[in-house]
Parts: C-alpha cells; sequence; structure tokens
C-alpha cells in the first residue's frame, strides 16, 4: 500500500469498519500501525483489509520540530481506504493544514501512481516498477468518532 503524506511524518493508521453509515474502531481504543513517509510517501505492507474492513488515518505527528500531532476532534472526517491482499496499490494521499493553533488534514490531488513511481525509482526500482503496474485505490472520507481516538 502506497499513499501520499507530509515528508518524514508519522502516521497511525486505525483499523476498523466502514458501514457506509459511520466508523467503528476495532478494540478498546482502536488497533493502530505505525508507518513514516520518506520522501513524501508512505509505503507499507499491511495485512489485508477489503471491504467494510478498512485503515483509517487517525493520527499524523509532522516533523517540523513542533511535536505538533494531528488527531480526530469530535466526529472529524478521517481517510479511510482498504489494503488489498498481494497487491501493490496507490490509494492517494493527504496533505497537512494549519489551522489556527492546530492541523487539519485534506486530499493531496497530486499523489497520483505516476508521481509515486517516480519518487520511489529513487529509493527502489523494484518497487517503483510495483507501483507503476499496481492497482490504483482510493481513500473516502468518513467521521470518526471521540471514541476512536487513543489516550
Amino acid at each position: 500500500m502506497v499513499f501520499a503524506a507530509p515528508p518524514r511524518s508519522k502516521v497511525w493508521l486505525y483499523q476498523g469498519v466502514d458501514d457506509g453509515l459511520g466508523w467503528t474502531c476495532e478494540g478498546a481504543a482502536g488497533q493502530t500501525v505505525q508507518v513514516a513517509s520518506d520522501a513524501g510517501f508512505v509505503v507499507a505492507r499491511l495485512p489485508a483489509r477489503t471491504g467494510k474492513e478498512k485503515y483509517a488515518i487517525g493520527e499524523i505527528a509532522i516533523a517540523d520540530g513542533s511535536d505538533r500531532r494531528l488527531r480526530p476532534g469530535a466526529s472529524a472526517k478521517v481517510p479511510v481506504f482498504n489494503a488489498v491482499p498481494g497487491k501493490v496499490t496507490v490509494v492517494g494521499g493527504v496533505k497537512v493544514l494549519e489551522v489556527g493553533q492546530g492541523l487539519s488534514l485534506l486530499p493531496d490531488p497530486s499523489a497520483t501512481r505516476e508521481r509515486a513511481a517516480r519518487v520511489l525509482a529513487r529509493k527502489d526500482p523494484r518497487m517503483s516498477a510495483s507501483v507503476a503496474k499496481g492497482k490504483v485505490g482510493k481513500m473516502s472520507w468518513v467521521a470518526m468518532p471521540d471514541s476512536c481516538a487513543r489516550h
């Protein structure tokens, strides 16, 4: 799975279910997987989650020296996506917008399969080739309840 995220950021992926009406985290505080962005893209091998079972970008910490961390607020909309088994999938991207003292996530429309392949070609030509031939998935945005937030 590949998606664009701010360079050198840490991203926490929450596991849950998107039933079309809302998001439900799995586990008491939402099971999470931590991944990191390198050169503006997260490349991660994740356990498969298909259909209604998805991952959500629940938290992100940007590397700007401030230790600021975006966590979901009261039913904030967050991006969710599937991880297809055995496939390299580009699912889009997110960018961080500073809003007053806080941070907000927005879709990154520049996160294309071609851009991901170009960036990854400098690091790992085999991964770049997999991305260039891989599937294009998509992120959708759902409201995440406060009960998912880790404390």
